[in-house]
C-alpha cells in the first residue's frame, strides 16, 4: 500500500466453472456485489473487487486447499469445461496465493492450478450461502432490480 491507500495489484488467471461465471455477472447485473459508493466500475472491476474479499477472508481464516477431504479434490480434478477469467488481486494475496500453491500437497489436472482449484471451492461455498439466503427470504422479490 503506498501513502495514499491504493493496494498494488497483481493480474491473475483463473480457470472456474461457467455455473461460476454466470452466477458472478448475475451477482454483478442485480446489484448483490455492489459497485463502491460514488462510481461506476466495470463488471470485471467490481468481480475483481469481490474475489479480492473473498480471498482476504479466507487468509484469515487460514484456509487452504489442503483443508478439503481427498474426495472433494478428486471432484475438483474432475471438473471440465471450465472458464478463465481474469481478477486483479493485491501483491499480497498473490503472494500468499503463490506461496500456498506452492506448498499444497494437491496436484491439480493438467491445465488447472491449484490457485483455480482453490477459488472454486471459495466461490462454490459463496454460492451455497446465497442460496440458503434466498430460501431464507421466500419474500424477497429479485425482479425488483
Amino acid at each position: 500500500m503506498d501513502i495514499f491507500g491504493n493496494v498494488k495489484l497483481a493480474e491473475i488467471s483463473l480457470l472456474i466453472t461457467p455455473d461460476q461465471k454466470a452466477w458472478l455477472e448475475m451477482m454483478v447485473k442485480k446489484g448483490k456485489i455492489a459497485v463502491p459508493p460514488g462510481g461506476t466500475l466495470p463488471e470485471g472491476s467490481v468481480i475483481s473487487i469481490f474475489l479480492r474479499t473473498m480471498l482476504w477472508n479466507s487468509e484469515e481464516q487460514r484456509q487452504t486447499l489442503d483443508n478439503l477431504l481427498d474426495e472433494g479434490i478428486e471432484e475438483l480434478r474432475r471438473q471440465t469445461g471450465l472458464v478463465e477469467i481474469t481478477a486483479q488481486v493485491s501483491e499480497d494475496q498473490k503472494a500468499w496465493l503463490d506461496k500456498m500453491a506452492a506448498t499444497s500437497r494437491v496436484s491439480p489436472s493438467p491445465g488447472d492450478s491449484v490457485i483455480s482449484m482453490f477459488t472454486r471451492v471459495l466461490l462454490e461455498n459463496v454460492m451455497e450461502q446465497q442460496k440458503a439466503l434466498e430460501r431464507a427470504d421466500p419474500w424477497a422479490d429479485d425482479d425488483e432490480m
